[in-house]
């Protein structure tokens, strides 16, 4: 049976929310890597959040996002980019990539075989259906179109299994609590789950079985290419309506087309969310708001506490990268040019120091 929690809409967070975020293929062991020890290096360029991202040729991209325009206690409009930056975490650098074909923020994305698939989100105008992507061509990044979602889509999960990519939750429609764009209710939330193989000769969305339960958003979700995993979200209908909040943790095997229910979350873990997902070899972390950075066993269902991130920030998403952990943006809780935050997190596994 689904446990559900209610708390109040903190409206002018939601606009991060971790249903797209995306997690990493694994490539480390938490349980022999030592101690997870966070560093902050070079800032953003252009802060902002709600954007799409992959790693390609071993760097961060980040693609699109929202930002505020306006000063701490007047933030007069939201503003969606096409910018687009890589960021090198050997260097500590960020480069300038050509930009998005069109404004967006609140896609989905997911990296297949060196190539950055955008799918959906927002303009700023109006609901997106395209599917885009970039991607390096000789010495050049270049973006094109690949095809179209089924039906509009924001704040979807996105994942790469076998060469395809499954496409999960999400709204099918902008709904902000007031017209400067303040995010977000959930009416139109879906439960679909859907694949699309790219490189067929006639791509065609084929739908899988929807998870169960009540429809949500806001969720976190990771991917081990083998199984989905599904985490919490929440659901709202109203402006003014608290939020319902859920503790589930939902398992979907590929193989079978089945989802199944584990072990719920525990209190302490729901009080931190949202939270950003990065899957590691059998376990998840599960990085909040609050800083606090749980550990989450996918055999057990057995959650514990990690090394805290530095600072208070909902980064969209957060990756694995040549033995680092790599993630950017995002909100905070300072009242900072465009309501964004400019923080590049890197976290590392110190041998010996557990």
């Amino acid at each position: 049976m689904t446990r559900a929690v209610h708390f109040s809409i903190l409206s002018g967070m939601l606009g991060l929310l971790v249903c797209g975020w995306t997690a990493a293929w694994p490539h480390a062991s938490l349980a022999e890597s030592g101690t997870l020890q966070w560093s902050k290096s070079t800032a953003m360029p252009e802060p902002r959040a709600g954007y799409a991202s992959g790693v390609l040729d071993g760097k961060l991209v980040i693609a699109g996002g929202s930002y505020w325009e306006g000063t701490k206690g007047n933030w007069i409009k939201k503003h969606f980019s096409s910018s687009v930056h890589a960021f090198d975490p050997i260097t500590e650098r960020w480069e300038r990539l050509p930009d998005s074909p069109i404004p967006f923020s609140y896609a989905s994305s997911t990296v297949v075989n060196q190539r950055l698939y955008v799918l959906g989100g927002y303009t700023g105008q109006k609901e997106n259906r395209q599917i885009l992507t970039l991607e390096k061509k000789g010495d050049r990044y270049i973006w094109e179109t690949a095809g179209e979602l089924p039906d509009t889509r924001l704040f979807a999960w996105a994942g790469s299994i076998g060469g395809s990519i499954y496409l999960l939750g999400g709204v099918q429609r902008f709904e902000p609590l007031d017209a400067t764009g303040t995010c977000c209710t959930s009416v139109s939330a879906t439960n679909r789950l859907s694949v699309w193989d790219p490189a067929a000769p006639h791509p065609q969305w084929k739908d899988r079985a929807p998870f169960p339960g009540a429809k949500r958003w806001s969720f976190a979700a990771a991917t081990d290419e083998s199984h989905i995993w599904l985490i919490g979200g929440q659901d709202s209908d109203a402006p003014k309506q608290k939020a319902i909040q859920f503790d589930e943790v939902l398992e979907y095997s590929v193989a079978d087309d089945r989802w199944r229910q584990r072990d719920p979350l525990p209190p302490e873990v729901i009080s931190t969310i949202p939270l950003t997902p990065l899957y590691l070899d059998d376990k998840l972390l599960l990085v909040s708001f609050s800083k606090t950075v749980w550990q989450l066993d996918l055999a057990s269902g057995q959650t514990t506490r990690q090394t805290p991130l530095l600072e208070d920030a909902m980064v969209d998403s957060f990756f694995w990268i040549d033995g680092r952990i790599v993630g950017a943006g995002g909100e905070n809780k300072i009242e900072s040019p465009r309501r964004r935050s400019e923080w590049t997190f890197i976290g590392r596994f110190v041998p010996g120091t557990k």
